[in-house]
């Protein structure tokens, strides 16, 4: 009896706050050139629910063309968390990745750098925008002329990190990898590392918060070894 033929991965890439699909590029590009299918989304950073929600069904529809890498970055790894039960395997890039149990919102003082939480204006209807210093510490490692145009793209946001506990993050019964940014000025590595401790494998890059802008190629060569093994799942 022959084995049917192993499906072609696919990589769904979901971005962080503030950021849309646009900032993968980089990493997208590489991804065609090693033949490996990818496709990133925006969120629509309304709610967490839609954000999640939106997860959930790029998910679905990207399992039909095959097994599905689902890689988040930062606040991404919740909805991802929260969504993505359908994945064949996760990737979380200094993305939260959270406990049962554990309120997300109540963890935001160990987790962000203090100095990028003064980065951020609320304003009187609850919408969220980042301030021009947020510029250094998202992109400190990153080329001046990319970090220019990130910041240009930069969107509002009214998606709140959530007070109530995931019941079941995705990460519990989905393999996982996690991607610590050793230089990151945004997200403290030391929360990366004990949220890395609880993926099957870890990979630690010299950069900033953005790895898509300041580490493409490695962070592309990961993502290329990680849906290679999504594929055998």
């Amino acid at each position: 009896m022959t084995e049917p033929p192993a499906r072609e991965p696919f990589v769904l890439l979901v971005h962080g706050a503030h950021h849309g699909a646009s900032c993968w590029e980089e990493v997208t590009e590489r991804l065609r050139a090693a033949g490996v299918r990818s496709h990133a989304i925006d969120l629509p950073l309304t709610s967490f629910t839609d954000d999640t929600e939106a997860v959930r069904a790029a998910v679905s529809e990207g399992a039909r063309q095959g097994p599905v890498l689902l890689v988040a970055h930062s606040y991404g790894g919740l909805p991802a968390s929260a969504g993505g039960q359908e994945a064949a395997r996760l990737v979380y890039v200094a993305a939260r990745m959270p406990l049962p149990g554990e309120s997300p919102a109540r963890l935001t003082p160990r987790w962000n750098d203090p100095a990028f939480r003064r980065s951020a204006r609320t304003a009187a209807d609850g919408t969220v925008t980042l301030l021009p210093t947020a510029r250094d510490a998202l992109y400190s490692a990153t080329p001046p002329h990319r970090a220019d145009r990130a910041v240009a793209l930069w969107r509002p946001m009214r998606s709140r990190v959530p007070q109530e506990p995931l019941d079941d993050p995705a990460w519990l019964t989905v393999p996982s990898a996690y991607v610590v940014c050793a230089a990151d000025r945004t997200v403290l590595p030391e929360a990366q590392r004990a949220c890395a401790a609880r993926a099957e494998t870890r990979l630690e890059l010299d950069c900033d918060h953005s790895p898509f802008y300041s580490a493409p190629e490695a962070l592309a060569q990961f993502l290329a070894a990680q849906a290679a093994i999504a594929a055998t799942i």
